[in-house]
């Protein structure tokens, strides 16, 4: 397997080992009804103030083996995000680099260092916390993700790849320059064990149009009995290819289109269940022969997650989000809700813990509360954040998320 070398790698691969655990000290609780108290709530919900690599650390006792979904949108590493590298890493290069803000390619030549040093023990962390069936996603863009992709098979696994998801942002950046303008972010998403599932995602109005027939059951649409696309012909699977009578009293099998021998999607005993769940369904074609469809309701349905998320509204929407909630502008570049409410969906169930430790605005916090509102879930989250904002903006938009629903209810 192709591996990633870097200056102060081999300095950084056990340095979570070295980090020290430390314990959270409660500053103070929140409710709805009581506002701020001091006791404790017991809600399971924390947003921790610090160093995220210490505040991971931290989390191990409690939590190693227990998140079920973890989300970060990590710097992307741009060379404008005036990020700094804060590890106190025992070697003399890194040392240098303490203090220091991270500059653009031409300014810094250990830039991409400098990021793969600061992820590298976090991820081993993160994969520490993730619980066996759990999934991560990252969000990142093209400055670091080709590094990230050999990092993350290196830690989590390369047969743990679960996809790569190309976002709409709408929000076209680098127009101007001599390169195309990027339209685009990803999410990279791994995980722990080969046990992760991606769940299938709940069908959007449009979605649900296609169900456009009806019984007493409920709606439903009615796809031919007989398998079409690859692998369709009688020698494929030659036990799923039979004679069935229809209402008729004649004789039908799988036909293709050119005249071949096909085959139906099942075999003659997955067939008499069909009959008996009542899911076959006869119809003419254009020579008025019958043939048998099978039915598919759309109680229950999910639709599989692809991998080009177009539907959902871009990076302006969650700006306006956010400021709608403060009544100014307070963070540039939040991730929209709706992002990582489809990242939740696809990952856990409504019991799950939730980590982002780039907490960063609190989206997180606010898709997790948003979803537990629509389908009376009790999910819960850990939020990690080490700016002067963890207080003023990241826990702040927690404790205006009552509001914000009234507001949503009133108009």
């Amino acid at each position: 397997m192709p591996t990633l070398n870097w200056i102060g790698k081999d300095k950084v691969i056990s340095h979570h080992q070295d980090v020290p655990y430390r314990v959270l000290e409660h500053k103070y609780g929140f409710t709805a009804k009581k506002g701020e108290q001091t006791e404790p709530t017991e809600s399971g919900n924390k947003i921790i103030q610090g160093d995220n690599l210490e505040a991971l650390k931290s989390l191990l006792p409690e939590y190693e083996g227990k998140i079920k979904c973890i989300y970060i949108d990590p710097p992307y590493n741009t060379g404008n995000e005036s990020w700094v590298y804060n590890d106190n890493v025992n070697h003399p290069k890194i040392k240098k680099w303490l203090g220091e803000v991270v500059g653009k390619d031409g300014d810094d030549l250990t830039r991409h260092d400098k990021w793969l040093c600061m992820m590298y023990p976090r991820l081993q962390l993160l994969h520490k916390l993730l619980d066996n069936k759990g999934l991560i996603f990252i969000s990142i863009d093209e400055n670091e993700i080709h590094h990230l992709r050999l990092v993350l098979d290196e830690i989590f696994g390369k047969n743990n790849f679960r996809g790569c998801i190309s976002r709409a942002t709408g929000t076209p950046t680098g127009q101007g320059n001599s390169r195309v303008a990027n339209e685009l972010d990803y999410i990279l998403i791994y995980s722990k064990t080969k046990f992760s599932e991606i769940k299938g995602l709940p069908f959007s109005e449009k979605d649900k149009k296609i169900y456009n027939q009806e019984d007493e059951k409920g709606n439903y649409l009615t796809r031919t009995l007989r398998k079409t696309g690859g692998e369709d012909k009688k020698e494929d699977r030659p036990n799923m290819y039979f004679g069935i009578l229809n209402p008729n009293k004649e004789e039908v099998f799988p036909i293709g289109p050119s005249g071949y021998d096909s085959r139906w999607r099942c075999s003659r005993e997955g067939y008499e269940k069909f009959v008996k769940e009542g899911l076959i369904e006869w119809k003419k074609d254009k020579k008025g022969k019958l043939l048998p469809y099978l039915k598919f309701y759309l109680d229950g349905r999910t639709k599989q997650a692809g991998n080009l998320w177009t539907d959902i509204e871009g990076n302006k929407k969650a700006s306006t989000d956010v400021k709608s909630i403060f009544d100014k502008k307070v963070f540039d570049f939040p991730k929209p809700i709706e992002v990582i409410e489809k990242c939740l969906l696809i990952s856990c169930d409504k019991n799950d813990i939730i980590l982002d430790s780039f907490a960063g605005s609190g989206t997180t916090a606010h898709a997790v509360l948003n979803l537990n509102k629509q389908d009376d879930g009790n999910r819960k989250f850990i939020l990690v954040e080490m700016e002067d904002y963890a207080n003023d903006i990241t826990a702040e938009r927690v404790k205006e998320f009552p509001k914000v629903m009234a507001k949503k209810k009133s108009s």
